[in-house]
């Protein structure tokens, strides 16, 4: 729902010093992959306060995305925020979509700096259907955004056993048009899987969109064919179209 303004939310810093820990991981799209062009890192980091920051960069021939999410010490989404880049930009400031979402607010807002410069603003309300099956507010508790390096943190908050499920409202922003949804993850059976050479944990999105995790639930691939880069050395998510501002932009 379009809106004149929304509320200004400050970013959550922490003032407490340096991030303590982190983890990154490199992918690459592995033999047999849908997407063969597609690269993505995906760094995860705990700052002294406590709080999760989780960055993507995911990229392939025609464009490329940006992702910051920043959690609480419970991992529950806070603040996440995009930069699209639209095929054929040269510089940063070259047809680049940018989206805040604050998700501290009762309801999800979108402020939104489109390719031309304007500033957009938006209420996300939430649809598809709830009743009765015991997932009370709105308030999206997971985030699904572009690459799969995301999903790492409802993983390892949900910590589900094999068969296990976990039914909340999602923020889904990988398309163009965002949505607040309610998700259902599942936890199947364990697997080898020969592109990964290893046994790995297998979860399902939306009941069709599977991701693979090493034991800690970090993903490290999917049915697509994504797999982890293990002779990537982990580097700062810096590429081509310069450095992310999520604090200051849009």
């Amino acid at each position: 729902m379009p809106q004149a303004a929304i509320a200004e939310v400050p970013y959550p810093i922490c003032d407490a010093g340096s991030a303590v820990s982190e983890t990154v991981v490199a992918y690459q799209a592995g033999k047999g992959s849908l997407e063969r062009d597609v690269t993505e890192r995906f760094e995860l980091s705990r700052d002294p306060c406590g709080q999760l920051v989780a960055r993507t960069h995911q990229e392939w021939r025609m464009s490329m995305d940006d992702v910051e999410v920043v959690y609480d010490r419970e991992g529950l989404p806070l603040r996440a925020w995009k930069r699209m880049m639209i095929p054929g930009a040269e510089q940063p400031q070259d047809h680049a979509d940018l989206r805040r979402y604050e998700l501290r607010t009762p309801d999800v807002t979108i402020k939104r700096k489109a390719a031309d410069g304007e500033l957009l603003y938006e209420r996300l309300l939430p649809g598809g259907r709830n009743r009765d099956e015991g997932v009370l507010g709105t308030r999206p508790t997971a985030v699904v955004g572009p690459g799969r390096g995301l999903l790492t943190v409802w993983l390892q908050r949900v910590k589900l056993q094999v068969g296990g499920k976990a039914r909340e409202w999602v923020l889904d922003f990988r398309d163009m048009v965002e949505k607040v949804q309610v998700a259902t993850l599942v936890r199947d059976a364990d697997r080898f899987d020969e592109n990964l050479h290893r046994t790995v944990r297998v979860y399902t999105v939306y009941g069709r969109e599977s991701v693979f995790a090493d034991e800690r639930d970090v993903v490290i691939g999917d049915l697509a064919g994504l797999a982890r880069d293990e002779t990537a050395e982990p580097r700062p998510l810096a590429h081509r179209y310069g450095t992310p501002d999520p604090v200051h932009t849009p």
